[in-house]
């Protein structure tokens, strides 16, 4: 069963965290199939007019969620995909610009 898409809120989003995020990328599985969810999300949203490849999977500390992070056609903007890891299913996704989190230009 595919989740209709849900545009998280920074709260919702930050809640997905528990510190120190762990770069997963190279043995993470894709037990769920982020690519559904992610061509079911309309796009131009705002900026976004396209969407790239995966560039990294980062996981909470406690091992609830993944994020993947997903490049966009906008520089430092990325779409993250948030995996709850236990029930195998997309919690949502937040675009998460860098630029305003990390002071990235």
């Amino acid at each position: 069963m595919m989740t209709a898409p849900c545009l998280l809120s920074r709260t919702e989003f930050s809640a997905c965290f528990t510190a120190p995020m762990r770069n997963v990328t190279a043995t993470a599985d894709a037990g769920v199939d982020v690519w559904s969810y992610v061509e079911s999300i309309e796009l131009p949203l705002g900026r976004v007019t396209e969407l790239l490849d995966v560039t990294d999977v980062y996981r909470d500390a406690a091992d609830r969620y993944d994020q993947v992070l997903i490049g966009t056609n906008v520089n430092n903007l990325l779409l993250v995909v948030i995996v709850d890891i236990l029930r195998c299913t997309v919690h949502g996704h937040y675009f998460l610009d860098l630029a305003d989190v990390y002071g990235i230009a």
